[in-house]
């Protein structure tokens, strides 16, 4: 019987790997390369070492929040966890006005930070579309636009995370928010029972609450969670009732990494 000749059932893995891709990170790496943080579709966080000068054509392409088809060279077969190389990067979307706005800025670094502390959620093709779509969003948001769209993110993100609490209702006793059966006109988030409670439930329960919402905070965080997107971009929310749910998500996005968010840190006074 004939030995099979050396290598003749070993089966080369695929080294070259195309994904879509959001540039989270770009770090220099030696003198004239670079390494690449990527948020891919398929396999969430990537890091690609990226070779060439400031005069590479492939240099301009690779930018802080593009968005597009990655072409990566993975040295070790379909290991994509080291030696990933960028070998192209074709850009469909440039989100140019990132870098004219300090509030999308930060807008999107909170994002990223918010993906890399939790590991993408542990679900990456639902955080490559939640991501992808709120990037889009806010290329064509201006104002106010941004600053709702950024909590609409953070509570759709918590529940990505399984963590969101449900604000239609008091966590204690039951009752309903929206239907008028509700005593006063204000909701309690209380943090030990990661829930809400209604204002009479508040005034026997000596725990501390930590934040304090209007009926209408409350209801547009239950339209986020249960309407169409377009439905709640059309719900009215005063500067008052956006300042509440902005300090909660902020509270709970950092409770969800478990640690303080150094873009919420730096970006005091702007987010």
């Amino acid at each position: 019987m004939e030995k099979p000749e050396k290598n003749e059932y070993h089966t080369t893995m695929p080294r070259n790997y195309v994904t879509q891709g959001i540039i989270f990170s770009i770090k220099p790496l030696g003198e004239n390369n670079s390494s690449v943080g990527f948020m891919t579709k398929d396999n969430g966080l990537v890091y690609a070492t990226l070779y060439g000068g400031p005069k590479s054509k492939l240099r301009s392409l690779v930018s802080l929040w593009n968005s597009g088809t990655a072409y990566l060279y993975c040295k070790d077969g379909n290991d994509i966890s080291k030696n990933v190389k960028v070998t192209d990067f074709d850009v469909q979307n440039y989100h140019l006005t990132f870098r004219e706005n300090l509030y999308k800025t930060y807008a999107a670094s909170l994002a990223a930070e918010l993906v890399i502390k939790t590991k993408c959620a542990g679900s990456t093709e639902k955080c490559w579309y939640l991501v992808s779509g709120f990037f889009d969003g806010l290329e064509f948001a201006s104002g106010r636009q941004c600053e709702t769209g950024m909590v609409r993110f953070l509570w759709r993100y918590l529940d990505l995370l399984g963590i969101r609490p449900d604000s239609s209702h008091c966590i204690l006793c039951g009752r309903e928010f929206f239907t008028g059966n509700s005593k006063g006109d204000r909701v309690l988030y209380n943090a030990v029972e990661n829930g809400f409670t209604c204002s009479f439930c508040a005034e026997q329960d000596k725990s501390t609450h930590s934040f304090i919402l209007s009926l209408e905070a409350a209801y547009y965080l239950y339209a986020v969670s249960e309407l169409l997107p377009a439905a709640v971009r059309s719900l009215p929310l005063s500067d008052d009732s956006l300042s509440e749910i902005k300090r909660l998500v902020f509270f709970l996005a950092e409770q969800a990494s478990g640690t303080k968010l150094k873009t919420l840190e730096t970006g005091t006074g702007i987010l």
